[in-house]
């Protein structure tokens, strides 16, 4: 079963003001209905273009996933950004079009008062951001660290598909088991820059690694400890190097745009 969830996240108790002005927009309930409508046995899969909106409204969503008696994929078609990105970790599966994005940032509010109300407002900022974030961590597992998501966040960072998949955001990209990853990376590229550098057939997953360990020493990557060269392990080396390499280009790639280098 499909279920679209396009345009805000909103609070169940505001979806009414939305449906009546004809603003496309899904609540907590859209998920519930969704789950419970699902027959048993059968996947739900749920297409998410949304640029977020209700931070406590993404919560629940992501909770209702995380218990649902349903096998659940999100399928990222254009953006999953903000809250609807923590929407999608709930699910089981996350796959994304290779034209999606996702995006995270800090959470944000508005406050009214004196000084001691901005700093409760600070606070409670904090701990939604703590939030947030466990639900990064636990999706990402050993790919990513909590405090470079964090960074991350801090930097209100867009992630293109192989980026997010590289952090461990996402799981699968739609069609690429059909596709040339070579001619993909090399489109990516436009010719210059890290993909296009491997695409290239002289260039192997060692010399994208010591690339990587150079920017790292030049203080222009974070380290990450997890990254190492899998080729040589004895099952299926060709697949693990494969993904060795995705790894690291998702890396490369995401310091390329914060950085602006080749």
């Amino acid at each position: 079963m499909r279920v679209r969830l396009n345009g805000e996240v909103v609070a169940d108790g505001d979806k009414w003001l939305y449906d009546y002005f004809e603003v496309p927009a899904f609540s907590p309930q859209t998920v519930r209905d969704a789950i419970d409508q699902t027959p048993e046995g059968e996947e739900l899969v749920l297409e998410i273009n949304s640029g977020g909106g209700s931070v406590f409204a993404g919560f629940e969503m992501y909770s209702v996933l995380r218990s649902a008696q349903r096998r659940t994929v999100a399928e990222v078609q254009s953006l999953a950004g903000s809250a609807a990105s923590v929407i999608m970790t709930g699910c089981d599966e996350v796959t994304a079009s290779p034209v999606a994005q996702v995006m995270i940032h800090l959470p944000s509010t508005a406050t009214y008062g004196d000084r001691y109300d901005h700093q409760d407002s600070i606070g409670v900022l904090d701990s939604v951001t703590d939030s947030i974030l466990n639900a990064y961590v636990v999706k990402a597992g050993a790919r990513s660290t909590r405090a470079e998501l964090r960074g991350l966040m801090k930097a209100s960072t867009w992630l293109t598909a192989p980026e997010a998949r590289g952090l461990g955001l996402v799981d699968r990209i739609l069609g690429e088991e059909d596709v040339d990853p070579a001619a993909v990376l090399n489109a990516c590229g436009g010719g210059q820059g890290i993909r296009a550098m491997a695409a290239r057939p002289a260039t192997d997953y060692g010399s994208l690694l010591d690339r990587y360990r150079t920017l790292v020493a030049e203080g222009k990557a974070p380290e990450r400890l997890e990254l190492r060269d899998r080729s040589g392990e004895p099952e299926d080396a060709a697949e693990a190097q494969r993904e060795a390499m995705d790894e690291a280009l998702a890396v490369l790639e995401l310091e390329k745009i914060r950085f602006g280098g080749n």
